[in-house]
């Protein structure tokens, strides 16, 4: 009787449970997929290389500049961030010196941030966010950012939520490695949208590395790079014995295209692709436009607001 009376009891609470509908977990109030492309230091890529890519494509990304490397080689003069920023580019903070601000006094803290917006705004270029060196920060550093800036950026590895902490907001790298590989940034985007939240994808220069063989002479620093017949065309960084970097300026090597220097006049075939940068980027937007055409690609400062961050 008493396990009959048991057995009973547990068919009425089974039953009640039965009625309670089961939901996925909510989203949050202000979620919208969002897409934020940022890159980090001011290497001169990001005006030779990044702005052709999302001009072509009609959307916009950052630039987070360290404003001691300004007008230097390799490096964004004021006149190119200008350009930027008329495309529609946002100009960020990445202090003067490119330090570990966690390694800092606070005084030194003050310094980097407040010389480094201070000297973006002397140049005419207004500056609201900025990003951590290193993605290095601690409590004091996100209160000193928090005088100058309205938000920031550091790692993190997660998608942000209408609720983020302005001065932490989360990122990923998108340069691609053989262990960080194009499937790992789709699954990042993914991701974003099915939370409806904003991923933050950040890299640095914009290069390319490959494989080569049949190499005769040696190729000079900075020289322009032909590829034939692909008709491609880039700029010199090093070579070592059987691969070489360069920066993509234009079109997309082949593998079998003979790689010319056009000042040195050495020569090399091009025998595999290990990473493209360019086409990398390409790609990205192209997966956003195909796959998630509501989903916006968006400024820092323009992902605040439609986040309704403060």
């Amino acid at each position: 009787m008493r396990y009959a009376f048991c057995f009973a009891l547990l068919l009425i609470v089974i039953s009640a449970c039965s009625t309670v509908p089961v939901t996925a977990p909510a989203v949050m109030a202000g979620s919208k997929p969002l897409v934020t492309f940022i890159f980090d230091d001011g290497y001169e890529t990001d005006y030779t290389v990044a702005r052709e890519i999302f001009r072509s494509q009609g959307e916009v990304a950052c630039t987070a500049v360290t404003t001691g490397w300004v007008n230097t080689k390799n490096y964004l003069s004021v006149p190119q961030l200008h350009e930027l920023r008329q495309d529609g580019w946002e100009i960020m903070g990445h202090t003067v010196s490119h330090p570990n601000l966690r390694s800092l006094s606070e005084s030194r803290i003050e310094d980097e941030l407040f010389r480094s917006k201070e000297a973006l705004e002397g140049w005419g270029l207004p500056v609201k966010n900025m990003v951590y060196p290193y993605n290095k920060n601690n409590e004091t550093v996100r209160r000193v950012a928090a005088k100058y800036y309205r938000a920031a950026r550091e790692g993190g590895k997660q998608p942000n939520a209408p609720d983020a902490d302005p001065y932490d907001l989360k990122s990923y790298s998108s340069e691609l490695s053989f262990w960080h590989k194009m499937s790992d940034i789709r699954g990042h985007i993914d991701r974003a949208y099915s939370e409806k939240k904003w991923v933050i994808l950040y890299q640095h220069m914009i290069d390319a590395k490959i494989k080569i063989s049949d190499k005769k002479g040696s190729f000079v620093e900075d020289e322009q790079l032909t590829f034939m017949p692909s008709g491609a065309v880039g700029q010199f960084i090093k070579s070592f014995l059987w691969s070489m970097e360069f920066v993509p300026l234009s079109g997309d090597p082949q593998i079998g295209d003979t790689v010319t220097g056009e000042s040195s006049g050495a020569s090399a075939r091009m025998t595999d692709v290990y990473y493209n940068e360019r086409a990398a980027i390409t790609e990205m937007i192209e997966y956003i436009h195909s796959n998630y055409p509501e989903m916006q690609i968006v400024t820092v400062d323009q992902g605040l607001d439609l986040m309704g961050i403060p």
